[in-house]
């Protein structure tokens, strides 16, 4: 049985600068339009530290500079430049909560759905979009920092945890808690390959609150 006080105190400890600084750290122009959410906690990051974030940073700006960074249909089109930006701010300072608060704004209010009857509507996104589109993007890179980190240092295999905490996990992402993976097919499959592991194939599905650590 999970002992809810425990985990969330091991949630919510703080931790060293270099992991997480707050959003409220220095100014810029950006924080005057920060959204605070009390009840938002980010993810735990086990492996974020100056060389997974540097890993990371790698990624993204290897993704950028060959067309291949996926923006989601939620991102206004004429903002992705300005979320690039944000993305990488958090990959190199900060982490998933701060690039939530900061890219709130750049979000649509709207997007098509598709009706049962097979035709098209327009529904309000949901108020979650912000929280899933931060934490997707920024856990995906940091995961392939993590990646390719272990293959760099000789590791070779990482270890999928839950992040998030949970009180009801879905079944298919608490059988995967604990799996080690070869660190290679993560990043190879995180980079948009194709991958025959149906375990690795799981990893960075939306809301799952799964991600990966060195061992």
């Amino acid at each position: 049985m999970l002992d809810y006080p425990r985990a969330v105190a091991e949630f919510t400890r703080p931790r060293p600068r270099e992991q997480l600084r707050s959003a409220f750290c220095g100014s810029s122009a950006r924080d005057s339009h920060v959204r605070v959410s009390p009840q938002t906690m980010p993810l735990k990051y086990y492996d974020l530290d100056p060389v997974t974030r540097r890993h990371a940073l790698a990624e993204l700006d290897s993704d950028i500079a060959s067309g291949a960074f996926h923006a989601s249909d939620r991102l206004r089109p004429t903002a992705v430049e300005e979320y690039q930006a944000l993305l990488y701010d958090a990959l190199r300072y900060y982490d998933d909560l701060w690039l939530e608060q900061h890219a709130t704004d750049l979000i649509v209010d709207f997007e098509p759905r598709q009706t049962r009857s097979g035709g098209q509507t327009t529904a309000k996104v949901p108020e979650m979009a912000d929280r899933m589109l931060a934490e997707g993007d920024f856990n995906r890179y940091y995961m392939r920092g993590v990646a390719l980190r272990a293959i760099e240092e000789g590791r070779h295999v990482v270890e999928v945890y839950r992040a998030r905490l949970s009180l009801e996990p879905r079944p298919e992402s608490a059988e995967l808690e604990g799996t080690r993976l070869a660190a290679h097919d993560v990043l190879d499959y995180l980079r948009g390959r194709r991958s025959d592991d149906p375990n690795t194939t799981r990893l960075a599905r939306p809301n799952s609150g799964l991600s990966i650590r060195l061992l």
